[in-house]
């Protein structure tokens, strides 16, 4: 009987410590899987701060993509404008009202007529908008495409703007053209060679968003320039009375957008640039070719007698409101030296638009060829 006893206290010393055993195999089993599910969560989870798939870049995985620098970026303030015992003051010699001509590597004024008097510059304004929209792009950004849609066209054709043409077609074959996309740079180049107010407010509103903030930036280079006689209201040079420059400011905002190769490169284009609209068709992407006229070269043809001898032109733009102004330039023939002309009116006896562009194309040439050896 003591025998059987014992026999069966062991087998229960047994069973107990088997069943410990189970527990912690289960228990460990437990934690394992815990384990293996909280490795494989962080695997597959992504942290917190890693960038969205719309925001990586194409760079190798454990490398740091390269900051992209502004397509205008660690530009020279000019010189301003100085007059000095050599400068001319031009009166009947020009037909311009204000008018300036200066060495755009020292800001000496060569010869000048009422330039610190504050006017709305038309269309120069969008040297400006050039330099705000480069500093404000990457070049990965030009070759990116925007929308041309219907609120860019009611903008440009209503309000302060009615009665402004769209350079970018709204119709083709009977087919409504919005939704078309178009480059970034073709875009700009838009603002540069057809003064184009459409291409101009798709920057505008690709960049701040609304006109308002776009037109601050342009304020806030003027005063980084030190310009204290010019305010701007507008990106596309709308005639206001509260978007005004001087002669002597258009100058140096022109001799600043000079160390930026792509507004030299859009700027110097004198005759009409093709630029393209995309569409898709059938899930493919599409394009047909646009034409934009060229500004410079409508003035040319109102004056076919145009001709410089001591200088060639390297960028300008014009402007034009009830009267014709133009800012440009030009570069001499014997030394390379680069100038500067601005030329401006509020009021002249022309009575055609042809005769206002003469006007403007003979007095750039009187400067030129007067003052520039």
């Amino acid at each position: 009987m003591a025998r059987e006893i014992q026999t069966k206290k062991n087998k229960g010393n047994t069973e107990s410590i088997l069943a410990w055993w189970l527990l912690l195999f289960l228990i460990f089993e437990v934690v394992l899987i815990t384990v293996v599910l909280v490795r494989s969560f962080k695997r597959t989870a992504p942290p917190i701060t890693e960038p969205s798939e719309e925001e990586t870049t194409d760079a190798g995985e454990g490398q740091e993509s390269a900051p992209t620098a502004p397509v205008f970026s660690e530009s020279m303030l000019p010189s301003a404008p100085t007059e000095t015992a050599k400068s001319v003051v031009l009166s009947n010699e020009i037909s311009s009202q204000f008018a300036i001509l200066i060495d755009a590597q020292t800001g000496e004024i060569l010869a000048g007529k009422d330039y610190s008097i504050a006017f709305s510059p038309a269309s120069m304004t969008k040297v400006m908008t050039l330099i705000v929209a480069c500093e404000n792009l990457t070049e990965e950004d030009l070759d990116r495409r925007l929308v041309f849609d219907e609120r860019i066209y009611q903008y440009i054709t209503s309000g302060s703007y009615a009665g402004t043409s769209p350079s970018l077609p709204t119709q083709s074959n009977g087919y409504s053209c919005f939704g078309d996309t178009y480059r970034i740079k073709d875009l700009l180049y838009g603002i540069g060679v057809a003064s184009a107010a459409d291409c101009t407010y798709m920057i505008v509103k690709e960049i701040a968003g609304t006109e308002e903030a776009f037109v601050e930036l342009m304020n806030q280079k003027a005063r980084e320039l030190n310009l204290s006689g010019t305010r701007f209201d507008n990106a596309v040079g709308f005639d206001s009375p509260t978007n005004q420059t001087t002669a002597a400011d258009m100058a140096v905002i022109m001799n600043y957008a000079m160390q930026c190769d792509l507004i030299v490169e859009v700027l110097s284009k004198q005759t009409a640039y093709n630029i393209y609209a995309h569409y898709e068709l059938d899930g493919q992407d599409k394009t047909y070719k646009v034409t934009l006229d060229s500004s410079w070269e409508s003035r040319v043809e109102k004056y076919s007698d145009f001709n410089l001898t001591s200088s060639t032109l390297v960028a300008s733009k014009t402007g034009y409101t009830d009267q014709s102004f133009m800012v440009l330039t030009a570069k001499s023939k014997s030394d390379g030296r680069q100038y500067i002309v601005v030329l401006g009116n509020r009021e002249s006896t022309a009575t055609t638009l042809t005769e206002k562009f003469r006007q403007t194309m003979v007095d750039i040439e009187y400067l030129l060829n007067t003052y520039v050896s």
